[in-house]
């Protein structure tokens, strides 16, 4: 009796550990094996910048009910995917393609949106994929699988010769899983920089900054590039960065500015009466402007003794010199005083 309770315990015990063991090492895989939330994709979502070039305020929901994200633009519904625990989805596989739904431009924002959002909070933010690649067979190995149709169509109308072609993407599915995310990216990414043929222009070239328009608590910065290029579409873009002080942590504030751009980028929220440094950076440079100082304005306040009250109390058309007066009143005095004098004079 006394082996046996002693092998059971025994068991009992390596049962445990092994148990503990087994959770233990769950934990760990866990902590390096990292899946986005269909939440925190809908947030990165609406701070995309495609639509801002048709000034539409774009916003997003997710419904739980029927488990779809819902895309809107001025508040009309626009765009929507299906999502499942880790994954996002489109499909259109049984819709006709037609010249009208073929120029829709909404659903590749939509699609380029959601890939730029999973990769950027895949840690990938200065990075995309080609969405020309063939990516039928993907979706286990790397995240991603989508179907598209060829269309080319042409048109003539008052003489006028119309033709276009493309792909029309009819389904579309997406990996929260970021390891599948990196396995995409190894195989497929390809970085901005390194596609730009005028990188090596870009990484020489040292832009200036320039302030305008300091209130209390803002200051609007203007970036600007000396390049002259006779093509009247190029754009050299610049980010501004911030700091407290001139040698410190410059923090970046601003997406890519429009060095050519009058409008600069307004920074806002500032302390009054504070000094700030700002640098600026060309968008695939290297070098970055000289520090500019900027002191904020003092607030002033408004001292009420002090006010002109004049127009509290107009002037009543009847004006009397104050030194004058001051001087016949002393004078009367005086003569008052001189004759009462001779008077009692007189009496004695």
């Amino acid at each position: 009796m006394t082996k046996k309770s002693f092998y059971q315990g025994y068991l009992k015990k390596v049962l445990g550990i092994v148990i503990i063991a087994v959770m233990f090492f769950s934990t760990i895989s866990n902590v390096y094996a990292k899946t986005l939330t269909i939440n925190e994709i809908s947030n990165q979502f609406e701070q995309t910048k495609l639509f801002d070039v048709f000034n539409i305020n774009l916003s997003t929901k997710v419904n739980t009910d029927d488990n779809t994200l819902d895309i809107y633009g001025d508040d009309e519904k626009i765009f929507s995917f299906t999502y499942g625990t880790d994954y996002i989805e489109y499909d259109d596989r049984s819709t006709e393609v037609t010249m009208e739904n073929a120029i829709n431009i909404g659903t590749d924002l939509c699609l380029k949106g959601m890939i730029e959002s999973i990769l950027k909070l895949s840690g990938y933010d200065d990075q995309f994929i080609e969405l020309d690649e063939d990516y039928t067979d993907t979706y286990d190995t790397y995240g991603i699988q989508m179907e598209t149709e060829h269309y080319d169509f042409s048109i003539e109308e008052d003489g006028i010769s119309i033709s276009m072609t493309g792909e029309f993407v009819k389904y579309f599915k997406m990996s929260f899983d970021t390891d599948k995310i990196d396995a995409l990216m190894n195989k497929y990414g390809v970085d901005i920089d390194e596609q730009n043929p005028n990188t090596e222009i870009f990484e020489s070239l040292i832009p200036t900054i320039e302030a305008k328009d300091i209130t209390e608590n803002s200051v609007t910065l203007y970036p600007h590039v000396n390049y002259t290029n006779t093509d009247l579409n190029y754009t050299i873009n610049c980010y501004i960065y911030r700091s407290t002080s001139i040698d410190g942590d410059y923090e970046k504030i601003s997406d890519a500015v429009n060095c050519f751009n009058p409008e600069g980028f307004k920074d806002e929220n500032l302390n009054s009466n504070t000094t700030y440094y700002y640098k600026s950076l060309v968008v695939g440079g290297t070098k970055y402007s000289e520090p500019l100082k900027v002191t904020t304005k003092e607030v002033r306040e408004v001292n009420t003794d002090n006010l002109d009250v004049s127009e509290e109390n107009p002037p009543t058309g009847m004006s009397f010199p104050i030194i004058t007066a001051s001087i016949i009143t002393v004078v009367s005095i005086v003569i008052l005083k001189v004759i009462h004098k001779k008077s009692a004079f007189k009496r004695i």
